[in-house]
């Protein structure tokens, strides 16, 4: 069998960028301004990629992104049409290779279930002091948002590292969600990396009342980031990039060093890094990947989704014990 090999990507939204609405600060590094949307055309261009280089993985998608409204009632500043180009597209050009997953409700301020309201605190710091019978709701409600506006979800990804401070009980709430929304007895999780480690895979996280939980760690590092930060565009600032990842001749690189490790490359980068407030470079980086895994590993690696990677650990489960954090 080859070896499974995904890309994870976090925080995208309908529009709205969730990165502009928590990043707590107005600019870039260089001192340009952060601009708070991203139009469907980039999205387009992401689904170009994908489907040229065969990608696949798990597709964010924040329902509430930014406290702004959410996907199924409307977004604040978003048109009807831009929301239903956006959702569409989804389905038609991403989820066919993608599994999508809430990342929990807004990526931002946390939600007073109840009214709706922003809490005073992020979401991140609101999971730390959590349990399983405010997680359920929280997790559920997120789901439900996914359901309500035809997304098929049996995952969910971490807001930063969203409840790791209390993880046995944020697992046990992922898994209870998941079956009380859609009847899976099976669902996938994203909160952990495994970036340096020999023979990092994915993990059965969690078994209890006939359900499993398998928890899917990034084995790489975002290092198409940057681009949020720097001005340039150039072919040669996006080779070196994706140099980090795979080089050109296909000998070096974050994915070569996971795979001699015995390892599974799943990559990790976010909606804001590919859209490079505005410049679309991370789109190049990702296409330019995708290209040299194309054409020096294709006999080697085969791209999964997460659902599709949960299925192969769920088929041997001895196979996958959780690591030693």
């Amino acid at each position: 069998m080859k070896t499974p090999i995904s890309w994870i990507i976090d925080d995208p939204a309908p529009i709205i960028s969730v990165y502009y609405e928590h990043a707590g600060k107005p600019n870039t590094q260089d001192g340009r301004p952060l601009i708070p949307t991203y139009s469907n055309e980039m999205f387009f261009e992401f689904c170009d990629i994908i489907e040229r280089n065969g990608i696949c993985g798990k597709f964010s998608v924040v329902p509430m992104p930014g406290n702004k409204g959410d996907i199924v009632n409307g977004l604040d500043g978003v048109s009807k049409e831009d929301l239903d180009e956006w959702m569409n597209c989804l389905k038609t050009r991403v989820m066919p290779a993608f599994s999508v997953g809430p990342e929990m409700l807004t990526h931002h301020k946390a939600v007073d279930l109840e009214t709706g309201a922003a809490l005073p605190m992020n979401e991140r710091d609101w999971a730390s002091t959590q349990d399983r019978k405010t997680f359920v709701p929280y997790i559920s409600k997120a789901l439900s948002l996914l359901k309500e506006a035809g997304l098929y979800s049996i995952g969910v990804t971490s807001p930063w590292d969203f409840g790791i401070e209390v993880e046995d009980e944020y697992e046990h709430s992922i898994s209870a969600s998941v079956e009380q929304v859609t009847g899976s007895k099976k669902a996938w999780f994203f909160l952990r990396g495994l970036r340096d480690r020999p023979n990092a895979k994915p993990w059965v996280a969690r078994e209890e009342d006939g359900r499993t939980l398998v928890s899917i760690p990034a084995t790489t590092r975002d290092y198409i980031w940057q681009t949020i930060d720097c001005p340039r565009t150039d072919d040669e600032y996006v080779s070196e990039i994706a140099d980090n990842l795979i080089t050109a001749d296909g000998k070096e690189g974050h994915i070569i060093r996971v795979l001699n490790t015995g390892g599974y490359p799943i990559l990790i980068t976010h909606w804001q890094s590919l859209m490079s407030n505005g410049l679309g470079t991370g789109l190049r980086v990702m296409d330019e990947v995708g290209k040299r895994i194309k054409e020096h590993l294709s006999d080697k690696v085969e791209w999964m989704s997460f659902e599709q990677i949960t299925d192969l650990v769920l088929s041997n489960k001895e196979a996958y014990p959780k690591p030693v954090f």
